[in-house]
């Protein structure tokens, strides 16, 4: 099979520059260089390791049922994706290298003979991968922001297909050929990464998401209802929607896709979808908006009590109520009393709020005990308290979720109150045909393998514990007494900004977002990370006096993906500006 497709493959940096831009999926890849191979697992203080775990490290700290392990495969990654086993055995992890263009990477994962892995970086310089599968040709197809490629792992071009800039390849370095098939994902706003799965029955046919451009479809950062927020959204139901699953069908000698349909609107972000093997069920897992308490007091959001995350059974033609309504037919504030929500399809299942399901699978192996067994299992990514764990998640004969209420596989990774544990966020997960788990997690940038041994314990799933506020550290707590007693400028900053809106994502390290950090409560430490300048010659995100220092460009949304999600309110808005126009002076 492997050689009838490698009939249509063709270099793709001849092709990318009229389907992507020049860059974004120009891998140089091959023939490895020092750089792509690493024999050994570095960084393994990442965790605390003690014992092993099927033959690798086992991570000690996290939490697991009776008899179930966790084993460290590799590390060092730079926001590890997508994860997919090839026929071969051979896993492919997607990279995703950050935020910036063209820094991810693909690798392949080997077990050895003595259990431990090598890893082989196959492809770099492609534009943020996320979503991985294997085809019904047996290759890996890749999704970036723009589209979705397919190649030949283990293949190797005879000429070098010369690059120039600052990534340029040694005159050596062999590239494989790529085919894209997929060139028309739009790839902007706050939501570009791809997801994708193939069909069971259809097997060509690929069901992509495409997310959504905003929080709740404001017109604007600081927007009103109701003007700030029209009535339909131009976005979720206009000629070309985001927030939408579509389908694809590859076709042709070349297996590629000239056009496609959308089979469901209302859904703000797909990042994770699974077919069920048996009955073809299509089943997403939304990632409900943000900020809900901004127009509603009433409804909180301290630690991501609303609004609930989904899991939906998609049902071609349906509208899933994004951005008008949430949970089981509740308005949203910005459009209550203006939308009749029994219009819409409501949840299968509700999951915890802000939970951030960015993967999920069907478990069909057999290691693992019945309670595992032909349901879902998925991965919650959140930052906040109700996610950082993999659940199993019951389902009935149909693959359709309601059965019974999700339960903990692991959880654990809730940084101590010392602060010398990480908080881990897992993205992917694969069930492997060995019936082993294999997880990727991307605040440490690892991937993990999960085992059963009956012989250890019954592996029974744990029930998930109430979700509780983040224990501080003394040091933090020091800092926030501090905070309260302070009236300068940023200190109001502080409080009204960064601690309610930044710190979910920019106070947890390593890999703080973006590479910014921010502490909560740390009024002088983050005021003097702003004001700093940056490498590569960029300047600092504030500058006194500019109201066009990046800061605020990217709390606008101009020229940046809007930070934080649904922007600020006016008068947070404010209070940043007001700090700048006096010159951003750093706390007394």
């Amino acid at each position: 099979m492997l050689e009838l497709v490698r009939s249509a493959l063709f270099p793709l940096a001849l092709v990318a520059s009229t389907l992507f831009g020049a860059t974004i999926l120009t891998p140089a890849c091959g023939t490895p260089g020092e750089e792509d191979v690493v024999d050994e697992v570095a960084g393994e203080d990442a965790y605390t390791l003690e014992g092993t775990c099927d033959g690798l490290p086992r991570l000690k700290t996290l939490k697991t049922p009776p008899g179930v392990c966790v084993g460290l495969v590799a590390n060092g990654f730079t926001y590890a994706r997508g994860i997919a086993e090839l026929p071969s055995g051979d896993l492919v992890l997607a990279e995703m290298g950050g935020w910036a263009q063209d820094r991810g990477s693909v690798w392949l994962l080997r077990r050895l003979a003595d259990k431990s892995y090598s890893r082989t970086r196959i492809a770099k310089l492609i534009d943020k991968p996320s979503g991985v599968a294997v085809g019904p040709d047996g290759l890996p197809y890749i999704g970036t922001p723009k589209g979705i490629f397919r190649f030949d792992p283990y293949e190797q071009t005879v000429d070098p297909i010369p690059r120039t800039g600052k990534f340029r390849a040694s005159p050596d370095y062999k590239q494989p050929r790529f085919k894209v098939v997929i060139d028309d994902l739009p790839g902007t706003g706050r939501h570009p990464l791809s997801k994708f799965v193939f069909d069971k029955r259809d097997v060509w046919t690929i069901f992509a998401n495409v997310g959504s451009v905003s929080d709740v479809c404001e017109q604007g950062a600081g927007a009103r209802p109701p003007a700030g927020y029209p009535l339909p959204c131009p976005e979720a139901d206009g000629a070309k929607p985001h927030g939408v699953i579509r389908k694809y069908v590859l076709a042709g000698p070349d297996r590629v896709a000239t056009g496609h349909t959308v089979i469901a609107k209302g859904l703000r972000n797909s990042m994770a979808l699974a077919v069920h093997p048996r009955s073809n069920a299509l089943i997403q897992a939304e990632n409900s908006r943000d900020s809900i308490n901004k127009h509603q007091a009433s409804l909180t959001d301290s630690e991501g009590d609303l609004p609930h995350e989904e899991l939906n059974v998609i049902v071609p033609g349906a509208h899933y109520g994004w951005p008008y309504c949430y949970d089981n037919g509740a308005p949203n504030p910005e459009y209550r009393g203006r939308v009749d929500c029994s219009r819409y399809t409501n949840p299968a299942l509700l999951l915890p709020g802000h939970a951030s399901p960015l993967g999920m699978t069907y478990y069909t192996g057999t290691m693992f005990p019945a309670a595992y067994r032909n349901n879902l299992i998925v991965a919650y990514h959140g930052y906040r308290a109700n996610g950082h764990r993999l659940v199993v998640v019951p389902v009935d004969a149909n693959g359709v979720p309601g059965s019974g209420e999700p339960l903990d596989i692991i959880r654990g990774w809730e940084k101590s109150a010392d602060g010398r544990e990480p908080l881990g966020s897992p993205v992917d997960v694969l069930a492997a045909k060995d019936g082993s788990l294999y997880v990727t997690e991307d605040k440490n940038g690892t991937v993990l393998r999960v085992f059963f041994d009956p012989a250890a314990g019954n592996g029974a799933p744990m029930r998930p514990l109430p979700a509780t506020q983040p224990q501080a550290s003394p040091e933090e707590q020091q800092r926030c007494a501090q905070l309260a007693r302070r009236t300068d400028s940023f200190s109001r900053v502080q409080r009204d900004v960064i601690d309610t809106a930044c710190v979910s994502c920019h106070g947890v390290g390593p890999g703080y977002a973006g590479g910014l950090r921010l502490d909560k409560c740390d009024a002088v430490g983050n005021a003097q990370r702003l004001r700093a300048p940056r490498t590569g010659n960029r300047p600092p995100y504030v500058q006194p006096n500019r109201l066009d220092s990046e800061l605020v460009l990217r709390i606008k949304g101009q020229g940046y993906p809007q930070m934080p999600a649904g922007g600020l309110n006016p008068e947070q808005l404010g209070e940043v500006e007001s700090w700048i126009n006096a010159g951003a002076p750093l706390p007394q």
